[in-house]
């Protein structure tokens, strides 16, 4: 008798492997761009991207999700697409991922913390939903993405964060094995049963989180960097306590008051305006979540921080474009 195979069972995806399924030329040549668009929000989280002028818009857009995780291959012949990633897109997002984009073919330019990274075939990259971001892709683009739950990446990598926006050039070594693995993944992930993915994503997910602590060096010039993630991450555990100070976080850290602003001054903030982002989004996300209508905005708001509720309104709407009731509204509809 033969055993069973280890993916036998229903697949996750059903035509995985058929390219008429995933292709934008099924559709009238003036709704491609749409779907196109309308893709890229459903697999990347929200973006805001300018239309595009032209009398079709040939693509392959095909994405796979399981326990979280998704793989995602996506074209575009087209360059010059612009999409932006601003407070108000990340505001509706209910998920945070890292996402790790492998360009095969063509190139992207992203704009990730202020800086421009050029994308190139043969390269990837990671990036984070929760940070402000902009691309603009260039000619016979064709990427591939493994999107991973933060929480996930940051229990196999502590230090996450610090690899976002770092370029690896995937040419051998464990950056091969790595791209080579994804590439087996993206041509194979539909055909999966639920029993078997689990195990080839978390195996994926080691073996990204090897990849980069192998390729991307955090010392020298990036040591200051890993501090400032350090302080960040101590914030984000402490966000309730509203006795927390800029004194009382530098004593914590054993350096000045005048170094932590240094250190801020990196991501263009202030730590107070950093603080009371992080609380913003943590009201955002509460207001959101799926017990939201059981709590009071003016709640939400007290336990995060903000004693005033017009207060509160004003620097949320200001933040992210709509205001609490607003967003909550949103939420119901």
């Amino acid at each position: 008798m033969t055993a069973p195979s280890p993916s036998a069972g229903p697949a996750l995806v059903e035509g995985w492997q058929d390219p008429e399924v995933w292709s934008t030329e099924q559709l009238a040549p003036h709704r491609q761009f749409e779907r196109w668009r309308e893709f890229v929000v459903d697999a990347h989280m929200r973006w805001a991207i300018r239309p595009v002028h032209c009398d079709h818009f040939p693509a392959f857009i095909r994405q796979g999700r399981h326990d979280g995780f998704r793989v995602t291959h996506l074209t575009a012949r087209q360059g010059g697409v612009v999409g932006t990633r601003g407070a108000q897109e990340i505001a509706q997002d209910f998920e945070a991922f890292y996402n790790l984009i492998y360009i095969a073919e063509g190139s992207i330019c992203l704009e990730i913390d202020r800086q421009e990274l050029a994308v190139e075939a043969g390269n990837f990259a990671l990036w984070d939903t929760t940070r402000p971001m902009r691309f603009t892709t260039g000619e016979n683009l064709r990427q591939i993405t493994f999107a991973v739950p933060q929480a996930l990446l940051q229990r196999a990598l502590p230090r996450a964060g610090d690899y976002v926006g770092s370029r690896v050039e995937a040419r051998d070594g464990v950056s091969g094995l790595f791209v080579d693995h994804l590439l087996a993944l993206d041509r194979r992930f539909g055909e999966l049963s639920p029993a078997a993915a689990g195990p080839v994503l978390n195996a994926t997910l080691e073996l990204l989180a090897a990849t980069l602590s192998a390729q991307v060096s955090l010392s020298g010039a990036n040591v200051s960097h890993g501090l400032l993630r350090q302080i960040m991450r101590n914030i984000e555990r402490n966000l309730d306590d509203v006795e927390m100070n800029t004194r009382r976080i530098a004593q914590d850290h054993g350096i000045s008051e005048r170094h932590l602003h240094r250190l801020f001054d990196r991501i263009g903030a202030t730590p107070a305006a950093w603080i009371r982002q992080q609380r913003l989004e943590r009201c955002r996300r509460e207001l959101c979540g799926s017990h939201a209508t059981q709590q009071s905005i003016t709640d939400i708001a007290y336990r995060w921080g903000f004693r005033d509720s017009g207060t509160f309104s004003k620097i949320f709407r200001r933040e992210f474009g709509v205001c609490p009731r607003q967003l909550r509204a949103l939420i119901k509809s």
